[in-house]
This record gives structure tokens, sequence and C-alpha cells, in this order.
């Protein structure tokens, strides 16, 4: 195995002194909270929030690895409904998009200071990724007035301006990438990447209980709850329950392919534990796209892993679950198929959605037709379709709004990606990193499973630990890779010949 450590004069060094620091930041935090002390009277309930982010925000000015861990934790909980959009009433404002900036900030302020010259982004994603995304919005911002007035009325979209229509279809999107490299960049400068995985670990924990208390609380049967009549159900935490099978089942996946003999047994445990929880929760979405995902994730394992241990375990767990679960979600699974009914089976996507914007898709499947497309689409302005502000299809989408160019570049970078996971699984010295890899390599499969009913190609929410993982990647060595200039000094050796005593050549008869 090649190890790939960071060299110690680029390892992150807080501070010239750390008892100084330290000392400072406590004489900081005490004139703070003496200030917005003296100012309860008068700002009331904003003072403990205006004390909180003041404290973060020093914090992460302190050490920008900071910031990217909060970032980590909170970025894949940012979609659910309790989280703020909007602060000090104004729109945009959010702790996420503060802790984001500030993180930058703060990196930009220490590399100048120190001197680092990190690599920041990968031309491949930058150019096979990025830049078909912005060429596609830059096409489509130029057809938002064809947009039916009914979407903004009903709240499925924000904008109705092109201004608005870059800001959420490509600026937004673009912090998750953003997120990905700063962890890549903090990646490079700590000692122990391997932890990332336990600020995965803490949100998707607090993720699976938020789910399990809207399930207890509900007071409705597993059976109840598989029923497609249920399908809105989780839209109490302003998720689709297609969207949180994917983000679980990703979190599954990097979970299970860590769970190695290498690694200490308590965190071992911890790991184990963690991917029971998530797959429970997986299975609770009742997600038909979810469940071909999870047997996906799991045939990978048992393929790659295949022992008596592992087996016997699965066996095991299995049947603790089994019974509980197993009748809703054959029941789920099975919605439509003994009737032959393909409306109930594909939940109206084939006839409603897929089929009429079929011809619309062929028609030009070269060049984009920007980002949401389908918004300003014939099918959708004539009426001759559902009225829904997405294709249902990662697939069908990414073809139509970037065409077949630009999808291709995009569809090619991931499996560079994934080429990426697979060989650093290999090739990484620490073993946490090994499996958090390989579960990495899942990620695009799983991906490209579940869009072929949901999602998109595009960043979103629910891909958050797809792009945490790439960011480890990244700050790892993979993915930045460069050609050699010139020849291998390796490969080409002088030629070598019997030289006598006295070092002159022999004739070779």
């Amino acid at each position: 195995m090649i190890d790939h450590p960071v060299p110690q004069s680029r390892r992150y060094k807080p501070g010239g002194s750390g008892k100084l620091t330290a000392i400072a930041g406590v004489i900081a935090l005490l004139m703070l909270a003496a200030l917005f002390g003296a100012a309860v009277p008068t700002l009331g309930a904003l003072v403990p929030i205006a004390v909180i982010l003041a404290s973060v925000g020093l914090w992460v000015m302190l050490d920008f690895r900071v910031g990217v861990a909060f970032a980590v934790v909170i970025m894949p909980l940012s979609p659910l409904s309790f989280f703020p959009r909007e602060m000090f009433g104004i729109r945009g404002l959010n702790p996420l998009n503060l802790i984001l900036i500030a993180t930058i900030v703060s990196y930009v302020v220490h590399a100048g200071l120190r001197r680092w010259k990190d690599p920041i982004a990968p031309g491949r994603l930058l150019g096979w990724y990025i830049l078909p995304i912005l060429v596609a919005c830059l096409v489509g911002m130029n057809n938002v007035d064809l947009i039916p007035p009914r979407f903004q009325a009903e709240r499925l979209i924000q904008f109705n301006t092109a201004t608005s229509y870059i800001r959420d279809v490509f600026i937004k999107p673009q912090f998750l990438v953003m997120l990905s490299l700063m962890v890549g960049l903090s990646v490079r400068h700590s000692k122990h990447p391997e932890k990332f995985m336990y600020l995965m670990l803490a949100s998707g924990w607090v993720l699976c209980a938020l789910m399990s208390w809207l399930l207890v609380t509900s007071g409705m049967s597993l059976r109840q709850l598989a029923s497609p009549l249920a399908r809105t159900f989780l839209g109490k935490l302003n998720m689709h329950a297609n969207e949180l099978s994917l983000v679980l089942n990703m979190l599954y996946a990097l979970t299970l392919f860590s769970i190695r003999e290498e690694i200490p047994s308590h965190i071992r445990r911890i790991f184990f534990v963690s991917a029971i929880l998530f797959a429970v929760c997986v299975l609770m979405t009742f997600s038909r796209g979810g469940f071909v995902g999870f047997i996906l994730i799991n045939l990978i394992y048992f393929w790659k892993r295949i022992s008596v241990k592992t087996v016997i375990t699965g066996v095991l767990v299995a049947a603790c679950i089994g019974p509980f679960v197993l009748g809703p979600i054959l029941e789920r699974a099975l919605t439509g198929v003994e009737g032959g009914d393909r409306g109930a089976v594909t939940a109206g996507r084939v006839d409603g959605i897929w089929l009429p914007l079929l011809p619309y898709v062929l028609a030009e499947p070269i060049l984009p037709h920007g980002v949401f497309s389908i918004l300003w689409s014939p099918p959708v302005r004539l009426n001759k379709m559902l009225p829904v502000a997405q294709t249902h299809s990662a697939w069908l989408g990414g073809l139509m709004d970037m065409g077949l160019v630009g999808f291709g570049f995009m569809l090619a970078f991931l499996l560079f990606v994934r080429r990426e996971f697979i060989r650093l699984s290999r090739e990484h010295a620490v073993p946490a990193l090994q499996g958090l890899f390989a579960g990495g390599a899942v990620l695009v499969p799983l991906w490209f499973i579940q869009g072929v009913t949901d999602d998109h190609f595009t960043p979103t929410f629910a891909q958050s630990y797809f792009w945490i993982a790439l960011g480890i990647l990244m700050g790892c060595g993979g993915v930045f890779r460069y050609k050699k200039k010139g020849r291998d000094p390796n490969k080409f050796k002088a030629p070598v010949f019997p030289t006598d005593e006295y070092g002159n050549i022999r004739k070779v008869t």
C-alpha cells in the first residue's frame, strides 16, 4: 500500500502559540459576553443568537477547520423544515451560509499568513462538471418568462426572473461543491482526517431521531405508512421519501464499508450500530427506489467482504428486523404489480411525465435546454402532462437539461471519481479511510440506480454525503491527477556494459 501523508510543513498549526491563542479566545469571548449582556434590555431575544453566532464566528476565524466541521454536520440537515431559511429578515442569510463564508474567509487569511499553496479545485471538477451546469443555466435564464405562473403560485419554485433563476439553480447548489472543496482543504491540514466520519454519523443520528419521532408520534401502523396514500407523510420534514432514502443510503454505504477489522473495536461497534440504524430508517421511508438502492449496497458489500462472519451477522440482523418490517415492505414494493397497473407501479411517471417529455427531448438531444427546462417545456405549457416541477428521473432530466454533450461530461466525471475512490481504497495507508473510500465507490452506482426515478445529476442536498466524501477524497490526493512531464528515469535506463578491473569496456564476442 502507498501512504499519502501530508507533509509536516503543510499541516495546520492554529496560531503561533496554542496557549496564547486559547487565552486570546477566552478574553474575546468574555468581552463579547459582557457587551451583549449589557444589550439584553434593548435587543431581547436577539442577544443569545448574536452571542452564539459571534462565538462560532470567532472560533472559525481562529481555526477554519472548525467551520468545516460545523458545515459537515449542518449541510445534510439544512433542507429540513426546522432549519431557518433567513435571519434578521434577510432572505438567504442562514447559519449554514454564514459558517461557509466565515470558513472561506478564515482559510484565505491563514493561507496568506502561512503561505500555503494548496491546490483548490481539480480541473476535471470545474471543466467536466461545473462548466456544463453553468452553460445550461445561461441557456435557461433566457426562458424564465415562459414558465407558467402556477409553479410560483403553488411555491414549487421561488424564482421569476433571470437573476433569481441563476441564484436558485446555479449559485445555491454550488454551496455543496464549495463545502466539498473546504473539506478537502481541511483534510490536507489534519492529522486524523478519518474523524470526519464521526461528524457525518452525528448528522445522520439527528436525521434518524427526527424520523423516529415522526413515526412514533403519528400513531400510524407500518402498513398505513407503507400505503401510497402516505407518501407525503415525511413531508413534515420538508423532504420527500425518495430524497430521504438517497441521503440515508449514501450514509449507510459509507458507514457499512468503514467497518473493518483493522480499526479499534469500540469504533467498529459504533459503526455497526449506526449502520443498523441507518438501514432501518431507509426501510422506514418506504421508498421503492430506496429499497433498490439498499439492496444494491448490500449486494456489493457481500460480494466484496464475503466471509462466514459477515454472512452470520447479516442473517442475525435480518432475523431480528425482518419479522417487523417484511410485510409492509413487500406490500409497498409490489404496489400495482399484481394488477399490472403501470401507473401504480411507476406512480404515474411513465404516462404522466416521461412519455410526454420524450419527443421534446429527442427533438434536440445534443445541446442543452437549460437547468429545470421542464418548467418551460411544451408539454407543461400546453397542459399535456402532470403539473410537476421536475422530471422525477435524474437521467431524463440530465439529458434534457444538459444535452448529450454536457450530460456526457458530467457522467464521465462521476465515473472518474468512482475510479479514484477505488484506487485510494486500495492504496491509502489508513484502514479507516480505506473503508470510507470503498463505501464512496458505491455512492456513484447508488446515485445512478436511484436516479432512475428521482433526484438530479446537479448538486442537491440529498447528495450531501457524496460531496463530503468527495472532499475527503480530494484532501487525501484523489481526483488531482497530473501527467508526469518527461521520461520516467526508472523506465529508460542507460545500457550497462561489462568492464574489466581497470574500468575498460570488454569486447563481447
